[in-house]
């Protein structure tokens, strides 16, 4: 029968070669694993006491174009060569263009190449007599480069130095180094990857951070300067009223014709700050819901009634569906009248002919309310930016030559819906086409 047991050096290496595999891979910190590697052949694999001193792993540095030293074995012969050496270690970097370089000739062939004479793994930039007192402090007699190789590219070299001849190393040895070689080439890899993404998601964080604190400067800056400018503008609209209303004495026509733009121009100002006010109350979470069980059709009757008025100005229908039924559901009176304010005025604004109608139906659970309008309608692409904080857009709606919106109005709307857990969202066939609104309210109380 034939024997299939593995002797006593297979099982030996193989073990070794595991323990190897375990070591290099456990860690994906690049400094950790470079000084790994070129410790563990040497203390895992015994070539210590095979006449392996000194290991070096040296890597391509693709934006210098160079061959750069980065770790030496932890070893007394390594530490022999470092104090004769006319250069630190770190230092050591060899141009990709020196190509009687063996390091180099080995990075650039893919082949193994070995030397008895360190000047030709050390020059440039170390001296030939330099590179000879090296050799000779650490007592080394061979020097072998091994290319490291990942997916088809070199990537760096791998130097073992030992105190014997070339002809002393087995064939196992050499097996080995191409195996070990080849795994390094993939620690190596693996390390440089997971590095450079810590350093991109430390870099990410460091700017979100960044960011929030910017974000919070400009709105503690817009909730400071709201409450700065309501005071002052208060006053400014007071007296152009009292002015307004002959208080000074009577204007002239066209004295009114600019007093009317001045006053037109302030409750503009005056509107952009409440709602810069009311949006950072509700973001810093000072907004207060007064939830009660309402019925709807009656509170948008009386909203609406101020509407009217402006929309047969304007030769305009404004209608309301089931103005003869009750429609109950738990609202905060004064932040639902805010919302259908904003959604019928914007419509109002924006519907040039034809007209707006206010829409209420209800289902098991909740109320739904639609502002649905005949103007200018809204594009594909612009829908996408509606409820958002400043949200003007490009294209359509908000760029309605006499809106005046300040951008902030629809974002409101979604915090107060959503406050009151509803939902809303808008739908327009594209521009001219027309543009509806709609939210939701509950019908039971929802105490989480």
């Amino acid at each position: 029968m034939p024997n299939n047991k593995l002797n006593p050096d297979t099982l030996n290496t193989l073990e070794a070669l595991w323990k190897l595999e375990k070591i290099i891979l456990d860690s994906l910190d690049f400094h950790d694993v470079v000084q790994k590697v070129v410790d563990a052949i040497l203390t895992e694999l015994g070539y210590l006491d095979l006449g392996y001193k000194v290991v070096v792993l040296a890597l391509v540095d693709e934006e210098r174009q160079v061959l750069k030293r980065v770790s030496l074995s932890s070893t007394l012969e390594a530490q022999k060569t470092r104090e004769v050496s006319e250069l630190p270690f770190e230092l050591i970097v060899i141009p990709l263009t020196e190509k009687n370089n063996l390091c180099i000739k080995a990075l650039q062939e893919g082949t193994v190449q070995i030397t008895h004479y360190f000047p030709d793994i050390l020059t440039p930039p170390i001296s030939p007599e330099n590179a000879l007192a090296s050799q000779k402090n650490a007592g080394i007699i061979t020097s072998m480069v091994y290319p490291l190789k990942i997916r088809g590219k070199t990537i760096g070299v791998m130097i073992f130095s030992m105190n014997k001849a070339e002809d002393a190393v087995s064939d196992q040895e050499k097996a080995l180094l191409r195996y070990f070689t080849d795994l390094v080439a993939m620690a190596v890899q693996n390390s440089r990857l997971y590095s450079n993404l810590e350093n991109e998601r430390s870099q990410l964080k460091f700017l979100n951070d960044r960011l929030e604190q910017l974000d919070k400067l400009k709105d503690d800056f817009l909730s400071v300067a709201s409450h700065e400018l309501r005071t002052p503008m208060t006053i400014i609209k007071s007296y152009l009223w009292m002015l307004n209303s002959g208080k000074a004495g009577e204007l002239l026509p066209k004295q009114k014709e600019y007093l009317y733009k001045a006053v037109s121009s302030t409750e503009r100002m005056i509107a952009l700050i409440n709602d810069m006010l009311n949006v950072s109350r509700m973001e810093q979470g000072r907004v207060v819901f007064d939830i009660k069980r309402l019925d709807i059709v009656d509170l948008l009757k009386e909203t609406l009634s101020d509407f009217k008025l402006k929309a047969e100005e304007k030769g305009i229908y404004l209608e309301i569906c089931c103005e003869d039924k009750q429609i109950f559901a738990y609202t905060d009176s004064g932040k639902l009248t805010e919302i259908i304010t904003n959604l019928v005025g914007n419509s109002l604004k924006f519907t040039r002919s034809g007209g707006i109608k206010v829409q209420i139906e209800e289902d098991e659970n909740n109320v739904k309310v639609s502002v649905i309008d005949t103007g200018a309608g809204i594009s594909e692409e612009d829908q996408k930016r509606l409820f958002h904080k400043f949200g003007r857009l490009d294209n359509s709606y908000q760029t309605v030559a006499e809106s005046g919106g300040t951008g902030l109005g629809l974002y409101i709307v979604k915090l107060y819906v959503e406050g009151m857990k509803g939902t809303v969202r808008a739908y327009s066939e594209g521009i001219n086409m027309g543009s509806t609104f709609t939210f939701t309210l509950p019908k039971e109380l929802k105490t989480n």
